[in-house]
């Protein structure tokens, strides 16, 4: 396993060197996209099961929505 606090050093130090590199703005930006890549890694593998929930409720609702 990884040791914790080498891992947040890593993380902090690139998150550091992104901010100075590309502004406050873009680096919020490139955040982003990297949570929702880790999202999708984690959707595709199975280990967030509640995304399936919402989605599955979702669905049925637009569903049994009465057509006009």
């Amino acid at each position: 396993m990884y040791n914790a606090k080498i891992l947040g050093t890593s993380v902090g130090l690139i998150i550091g060197i992104v901010l100075v590199w590309l502004g406050p703005l873009e680096a919020f930006i490139v955040g982003l996209f990297a949570l929702g890549g880790w999202l999708v890694g984690k959707y595709s593998s199975g280990e967030i099961p509640a995304i399936d929930i919402v989605l599955e409720n979702l669905i049925t609702r637009w569903t049994r929505r009465p057509r006009q």
